[in-house]
């Protein structure tokens, strides 16, 4: 009989301890002592190259055994779009009457207060007791460029980001 598994909680790793330097990444050090490191992938779905399928399949199975990879998909605040529009607005010049002086300070009103749109993301989660281990930090640092070759951009999360992510996950309504 196999112990019983819980899939799907993020508590273990948002209520972490520390953020600790490992090679040329940011790691964060869960409650389990567990070092665990991020990436973000993005892909333009519509274009022909983007093979998920295949690409996954891939990384999971040059994974070694006793590793964890887990896949996140999140949605959070993105202030981008919101920030373009507002330096848009800067560029309209001063209304030239009352009537649209009102309507101009409404809209950059409701701009401020409106709540930030929200984007989609993918992130991958790494960590395994090995994680400073040659091996296990190449086969991590390798995967953007094992990844780029089924259409996908992967970036590794530094300590602001993996900070950010965690404060999200653990409290959607903090952003």
């Amino acid at each position: 009989m196999t112990p019983e598994q819980e899939i799907g909680r993020t508590q273990g790793f948002v209520l972490a301890r520390d953020l600790r330097q490992v090679g040329e990444l940011i790691a964060l050090t869960g409650a389990d002592g567990q070092l665990r490191l991020f990436m973000e992938l993005n892909a333009d779905p519509d274009r022909p190259e983007v093979r998920p399928d295949q690409a996954y399949a891939q990384l999971l199975s040059s994974m070694q055994p006793g590793w964890t990879l887990r896949l996140l998909r999140v949605t959070w605040p993105d202030p981008a779009p919101r920030q373009a529009f507002r330096e848009q607005m800067a560029d309209w010049g001063e209304p030239g009457t009352d009537g649209l002086s009102l309507l101009f300070d409404g809209l950059a009103l409701f701009v401020q207060s409106a709540p930030l749109p929200y984007e989609r993301c993918t992130i991958l989660e790494f960590s395994t007791p090995e994680i400073g281990k040659p091996e296990a930090l190449a086969w991590w640092q390798s995967l953007p460029h094992l990844l780029r070759g089924y259409g996908f951009q992967a970036v590794f999360l530094d300590g602001d980001a993996i900070l950010e992510f965690a404060r999200w996950m653990f409290n959607p309504k903090f952003g």
